[in-house]
């Protein structure tokens, strides 16, 4: 039986507060893309699991407020607090998250937007600003 876009969704937060990156792999497709707060993106469970890998800290956990899901299973929403700790810089961002499911339940497709972009844990900085990660191509990325 497929799991509900709101039990995947649950799960997904709960695997990746936990930071079980195997279990997180099970409500992912293989061709999951990732659309970051900035614009910026990543194709593939793998790279996107590695993704997390580096960035996910230790000192870290969501307040899941609350998940909608589509009536046809394809689609869930969510409203999220962030907590995370980079050294001694400690952060609590606002997220929205919009998620695409395929026909058997899994992820397939996730949007990050911030509520809070005055913060910037990774110093990307404005999708707009000529400095930005998302402002690169393929080819300029190192």
């Amino acid at each position: 039986m497929t799991a509900s876009p709101t039990e995947t969704v649950a799960s997904y937060f709960s695997y990746l507060t936990a930071r079980d990156w195997s279990r997180l792999a099970t409500v992912l497709t293989a061709s999951v893309v990732r659309i970051g707060p900035y614009g910026d993106q990543l194709s593939g469970r793998e790279a996107y699991l590695d993704f997390l890998r580096g960035t996910v800290p230790e000192d870290y956990r969501n307040d899941v407020a609350r998940i909608v899901g589509a009536p046809d299973g394809s689609a869930a929403f969510a409203t999220v607090t962030e907590h995370l700790r980079y050294g001694d810089r400690e952060l609590h961002l606002a997220e929205a998250y919009a998620f695409d499911l395929d026909e058997h339940g899994r992820i397939c497709r996730v949007a990050i937007y911030w509520q809070t972009p005055q913060d910037d844990p990774g110093g990307f900085g404005s999708a707009a600003s000529k400095d930005s990660y998302a402002s690169t191509t393929d080819t300029e990325r190192p």
